[in-house]
């Protein structure tokens, strides 16, 4: 009972109306705070279900094992989503299978404006804002009044430092800066569910089953020219220091992984290649946005 009535007494006396008008706003918002924290449930997303077993697949003689384990890991919400994509051998051009990938992540509208503000967010956030001039006060000299005031004929100036003298500091230019700014995430995983959208949509999108076999640029060069994908970016699950590597020396060539795939690089190149992992760590990050909450607690 002792412990009830110490919980109890701070919001018996926030509710009191006397106490009310007597207490500060900070205090007030401290109070509600503190009610919200023990009284509120919190949401979350519903548990992951049991993925399927690969072997009672219905393809599962037909596709290879990549392919199976994928369509395993992600049938729950990927059932019946009508965008179809075939997985071929990174090394070969052999077909793999056929795979049902995320109507919200690769089935988005394309919506230009928001790919507009993602890409000039990424560029203004990257600039190095290190431009700088001198002001009349950080030149050198230009202390001494060049002339008197009265008598010469001339016109009255008080230092050769001036922004209208040769030499003189400029007005009004530029300083280091930062021309960051925050982009809401929500905006963000938009923009990514977009671009990947319109690339499978042009269909330059394009999926692998994996860039183990890639040791140097002789196994990947080759492959890139011969599949006419010398303008791209390659997208693998993880970090991949042989592929970036490899592909160091082609200009028009960028190595990603799903974690830092933006929507700036992906408009910049034509196509988009993306391993197995890679499509599946994409999907479980960007459907976070069209998951059903419930309370956990009930």
């Amino acid at each position: 009972m002792a412990l009830t009535a110490r919980f109890l007494r701070p919001l018996q006396l926030f509710f009191n109306p006397s106490f009310a008008r007597a207490t500060s706003p900070q205090c007030q918002v401290a109070i509600f705070r503190w009610y919200n924290k023990y009284t509120t449930k919190p949401l979350a997303p519903p548990p992951k279900p049991k993925p399927l077993d690969v072997e009672s697949l219905p393809c599962s003689d037909v596709f290879s094992p990549s392919v199976c384990k994928f369509i395993a890991k992600r049938d729950y919400e990927n059932h019946n989503s009508g965008i179809l994509a075939w997985v071929t051998s990174f090394t070969g051009e052999d077909t793999l299978g056929l795979i049902e990938l995320n109507e919200f992540v690769f089935g988005a509208n394309p919506r230009v404006d928001i790919l507009h503000r993602v890409v000039v967010w990424q560029r203004a956030k990257r600039r190095a804002g290190t431009a700088c001039v001198k002001t009349r006060a950080e030149k050198r000299g230009g202390g001494r009044k060049p002339w008197r005031q009265k008598g010469t004929g001339r016109a009255r100036q008080g230092s050769i430092r001036a922004p209208h003298f040769i030499g003189g500091g400029h007005a009004h230019g530029p300083k280091p800066k930062s021309y960051y700014y925050s982009l809401p995430k929500k905006v963000r995983r938009m923009g990514l569910r977009t671009a990947l959208s319109v690339r499978y949509a042009q269909g330059d999108l394009h999926i692998v089953d994996s860039f183990k076999d890639i040791e140097s640029e002789r196994d990947l060069i080759p492959l890139l020219e011969k599949r006419g994908w010398t303008n791209a970016v390659l997208v693998d699950s993880q970090s991949n220091s042989k592929l970036h590597h490899a592909a160091a020396e082609m200009n028009k060539v960028d190595v990603l992984y799903s974690i830092v795939l933006n929507v700036y690089s992906i408009l910049l190149r034509k196509k988009v290649i993306l391993t197995l992992d890679a499509v599946r760590t994409l999907e479980e990050r960007l459907c976070e946005d069209d998951r059903i909450l419930i309370n956990k607690f009930d």
